[in-house]
């Protein structure tokens, strides 16, 4: 099988660069590949276009979510099968497909599956704004105060790995107090106010903030997650749960739906989905069932 192997030796600062090598050898003994090395996410796609227009039988991403989100503008509307070989800050897209968390384990799970056709189809979502623009992301969508944790973690420089999240959460919760979302969630409309407001096709988000724990990839369903408003120090509690994904009996800000299609009417609110940035509502998202296949691995 011809392979794109599409590299962001900058994911994650850096840090699984000395482990590339060997991930390309694993990859090598049962596919044959063209590494495609890029350094912006615009020559990612156009670089991942080439190589599947020119007859590449799949693409493999080496990085994290943000990489992961590139190589979806590449594959838009190709059925071609689709592995990620978790090298990123936050990984949370190859967890929730199942891959071991090394780079070299995950890269030899995906290159047997690859080679022996062994593939499954898992869901999309998709974000349709009012002038017809229509953008995918694969894990959750976070409006809100996740969102602006996203976007400040992103910008730490210390620490580093997924730990400057957890910073950052702890920075930006004494910004935020509760606001009132006017949505509509399969056809029903409503107003939900929300310190936290996400939408999930995959359970977790920002390395492991289990924002959406019900949340399952392959359902055809999405999971929307609000929670608060709330005090100060019932927020901080409601918030160090999603580091372990507990769930409080006392808990009763947290609100759960599970959904086909949500819209979101209210303006300007800063989005991030697979930890980049998005277009602010008011859009619609809706699940793409089975719109993506990946190598069946476990």
């Amino acid at each position: 099988m011809n392979v794109a192997v599409v590299v962001n030796p900058s994911a994650a600062s850096g840090r699984f660069r000395h482990r590339l090598p060997q991930v390309l050898s694993t990859l090598e003994r049962r596919l044959r590949i063209e590494v495609l090395t890029t350094r912006s996410s615009a020559d990612a796609v156009a670089a991942c276009e080439r190589a599947l227009d020119g007859g590449a039988q799949a693409l493999v991403a080496i990085g994290g979510d943000g990489t992961f989100h590139t190589a979806l503008h590449a594959l838009d509307g190709r059925d071609v099968p689709f592995a990620l070989i978790p090298a990123g800050t936050c990984n949370d897209m190859a967890d929730a497909l199942g891959l071991p968390a090394d780079p070299v384990a995950a890269a030899a799970a995906a290159a047997e599956s690859l080679a022996d056709g062994n593939v499954q189809q898992v869901d999309l979502a998709e974000v349709v704004y009012p002038d017809g623009r229509t953008l995918r992301f694969g894990t959750v969508l976070a409006i809100g105060y996740a969102a602006s944790v996203a976007d400040r973690g992103g910008r730490l420089k210390w620490p580093a790995g997924p730990r400057r999240y957890d910073v950052a959460a702890l920075l930006e919760l004494p910004r935020f107090r509760g606001r009132v979302y006017d949505v509509t969630l399969d056809g029903v409309a409503a107003q939900l106010p929300a310190v936290l407001f996400s939408v999930g096709n995959t359970g977790r988000c920002g390395g492991k903030l289990h924002v959406c724990p019900d949340a399952d990839i392959a359902d055809g369903y999405l999971d929307v997650t609000t929670q608060g408003p709330n005090s100060l120090p019932a927020t901080l509690g409601s918030t160090m749960r999603l580091f372990s994904g507990v769930r409080s009996a006392t808990d009763t800000s947290t609100r759960r739906f599970r959904v086909r299609e949500i819209h979101v009417a209210s303006a300007g609110h800063v989005t991030f989905a697979d930890g980049e940035p998005l277009p602010p509502p008011p859009f619609t998202v809706h699940c793409a069932a089975g719109a993506l296949t990946v190598p069946k691995v476990g």
